[in-house]
């Protein structure tokens, strides 16, 4: 039996693979979602103690994470498993970084602000997930900021918990270069905050459109992941692991 930790484009992907192979899986999410797979869908956070005997009861063989690049305490967790369950990580492909004059790589929200600060930003546009906005608040409470954030309750629940206002929240997903370029010239923020999520995150889209109005863009670098897993980002790779199961 395998286990994928999922919610995401990659775990979707996954999930297509095994349903292809005729291999038993259970799919797990932090929440619940609407899952379409034949395997066996289960939600809620798990601790290193509820995840190992969970491998344990069911005989997992394999853990496949292909979560979020950015759940970090995910990616940790899963680690804290025997040394004897391989871990697969199926991620999405991340073009290389960007060198220009208007694009910024940092390694956390704190050197984001530092960032803000000596340049003197005034206004912000964050594309960089809900969960930003706390962390962020002593930017957003001092200057005109919008976030986009995804249209769904869980989102707008931690915007109302953090006291952002409910006019500068914007809703959806990654657009096109063209909609995001129009979407960055009619807020016009003086900086544009988002997270090195890779192509299916559309941050070359985000980027391009960034430079096309000439605004600049801090990107938030991805964390690195533990060596533990066997990173993979093609589905050959991964039906030829499992096959050798």
């Amino acid at each position: 039996m395998i286990l994928v930790f999922g919610g995401t484009t990659e775990g979707k992907l996954v999930a297509d693979i095994l349903d292809e192979l005729a291999v038993q899986y259970f799919y797990s999410t932090k929440t619940k979602v609407d899952f379409t797979g034949k395997g066996i869908p289960i939600f809620g956070a798990m601790t290193p103690v509820v995840l190992t005997a969970f491998c344990n009861k069911h005989t997992i063989t394999h853990i496949i994470n292909a979560s979020h690049p950015f759940a970090v305490q995910l990616h940790q967790m899963i680690t804290a498993v025997s040394p004897e369950i391989p871990l697969i990580r199926f991620q999405r492909e991340f073009l290389p970084r960007i060198s220009h004059q208007l694009v910024s790589y940092v390694n956390s929200v704190e050197e984001a602000l530092e960032n803000f600060h000596k340049n003197r930003y005034q206004s912000l546009l964050a594309l960089s997930g809900v969960q930003t906005i706390i962390k962020l608040q002593s930017f957003w409470k001092k200057h005109p900021s919008w976030f986009r954030i995804l249209d769904r309750d869980s989102s707008r629940t931690i915007a109302a918990t953090a006291n952002f206002p409910t006019t500068h929240l914007l809703f959806g997903y990654p657009q096109s270069v063209d909609k995001e370029r129009i979407l960055f010239a009619k807020i016009g923020p003086e900086v544009i905050f988002t997270k090195e999520s890779g192509v299916n995150g559309k941050l070359d889209e985000k980027i391009q459109a960034a430079l096309a109005v000439h605004i600049p863009i801090v990107i938030l670098k991805k964390p690195e992941i533990s060596n533990r897993y066997l990173c993979i980002t093609t589905k050959d790779e991964l039906i030829d692991i499992i096959k050798r199961k």
